[in-house]
């Protein structure tokens, strides 16, 4: 499919036209061999006339600009089709690019298996999970994974997310893998399988912090006090809202 890129140079010489019915994708402003210039950039589909773009003389920041000409190029969109083949159970959303993947799964269980230092808490509850797997898709590797704490409801891009109440997560949600070697992925079917691995892992103070839950708790305390405790007991006594939404965080990269 082709789409038309026309750019329109609008020389200096500053009320812009209500009337317009495109946005542009760019506009920048430059000044070339003393002449002032404001340079929009349209991506238009097909059979659009690009004289449609054309504006009346406006003013701004103590310029006024007049049309000068239109620059006219076409891009070849490609129409390839990039199968994600057999997803991993529970995955919400999935982000393809040239180089990563990635893959959004809503963990399925509210309990696990932790360990701080030397104590294992056995069928331990937890909040709701979703996390991410930033997958290579040529070395079949994971490199990178981060993760959410959400409201426990059906998902939407508006469901509340919450401060990670533990350890082991960064402040940009990003999971802190110490020197523990995440196992090799051909396929990435079963990701899934990650999630329950990685909680798993020992937890230690580092990256703890006791504003992240409402009882201001140390880190083996909050675990005292929940261990007898039901997930959804998350919810009314410990987390701590972020301000953020699922919408965030599967727009992060």
């Amino acid at each position: 499919m082709k789409r038309l890129l026309a750019c329109l140079l609008l020389a200096a010489a500053l009320v812009t036209n209500a009337c317009a019915l495109e946005v542009p994708t760019d506009t920048t402003i430059q000044n070339l061999n003393g002449s002032q210039q404001l340079i929009k950039t349209y991506t238009l589909p097909p059979g659009t006339d690009p004289q449609q773009l054309i504006e009346e003389p406006f003013e701004q920041e103590g310029y006024r600009y007049t049309f000068a000409e239109i620059v006219k190029e076409e891009n070849q969109v490609s129409d390839r089709k990039y199968p994600t083949g057999l997803l991993p159970e529970g995955c919400i959303a999935v982000v393809m690019e040239k180089k990563y993947v990635y893959y959004y799964i809503r963990y399925p269980e509210l309990y696990t298996d932790f360990s701080y230092y030397e104590t294992e808490y056995r069928d331990f509850p937890i909040p709701r999970l979703v996390f991410c797997f930033k997958y290579l898709r040529n070395e079949h590797k994971v490199a990178e994974v981060s993760l959410c704490v959400v409201k426990d409801e059906r998902l939407t891009p508006d469901t509340p997310t919450y401060r990670y109440p533990f350890s082991n997560v960064h402040g940009n949600l990003s999971v802190c893998l110490g020197n523990n070697a995440l196992p090799v992925y051909k396929d990435p079917a079963r990701l899934y399988t990650l999630a329950a691995y990685i909680l798993r892992m020992p937890n230690n103070d580092d990256l703890y912090s006791e504003q992240n839950n409402q009882l201001h708790a140390g880190f083996r305390d909050l675990l005292e006090q929940m261990k007898n405790k039901t997930p959804a007991h998350y919810y009314t006594d410990v987390l701590v809202k972020d301000g953020k939404t699922l919408k965030d965080f599967l727009t992060r990269r």
